[in-house]
């Protein structure tokens, strides 16, 4: 792809953070999901938007039994605060694959509002990324545009998100913040 470079996410963060041109900050995840189990093999493209607002194909992911449960993968489509699909600019709708395991640690059904899935957990760590850059994530390869960020809460299982998704899923509640070792 075009003016996007192939990093090592742990080592990409650590020197962004050294060097200054990375810095950490606090957000919350509020956005509520519609999801699904996959059929293993089920393709899902995610679809997002580059720095100029161009479509970007930001990965394309399979459906596979999650290595712990042995079940396959959930299919998660994002939805407005009313349940809705979100669709983008130019009529995606933003769907992922996370896998089983992930996904029961990440979600629980939203008891107020049937059919949907809210986030458990607490704050998460982000940086936000100044390049466009192509990291590996979850077994497949992922295209960020610069502005996007890099949850780096676990540093064993950091990821990225892109910045449209970002600001649909998450709210700052944090400036950035001063850590003796995240990476």
């Amino acid at each position: 792809m075009e003016n996007y470079q192939e990093v090592q996410v742990e080592r990409f963060v650590k020197e962004g953070i050294e060097n200054g041109t990375m810095k950490p900050f606090v957000a919350i995840k509020y956005a509520r999901i519609i999801a699904r189990k996959g059929t293993v093999g089920e393709e899902v493209i995610s679809w997002s938007v580059d720095e100029n607002g161009k479509e970007l194909k930001e990965k394309v992911d399979q459906v596979s039994l999650d290595d712990t449960t042995k079940e396959p993968g959930w299919i998660v489509t994002k939805t407005s605060e009313n349940g809705e699909v979100i669709l983008d600019e130019n009529g995606h709708p933003n769907e992922w694959i996370i896998s089983d395991s992930k996904f029961k640690s990440k979600y629980e059904i939203d008891s107020e509002n049937p059919g949907l899935y809210k986030p458990v957990g607490g704050p998460q760590i982000f940086v936000e990324i100044p390049v466009n850059i192509t990291l590996e994530q979850w077994g497949s390869k992922m295209n960020i545009a610069a502005g996007g960020f890099i949850n780096i809460t676990n540093p064993s299982d950091m990821y990225g998100i892109s910045k449209r998704d970002f600001e649909d899923t998450y709210k700052i509640i944090d400036e950035p913040i001063k850590t003796k070792k995240l990476v």
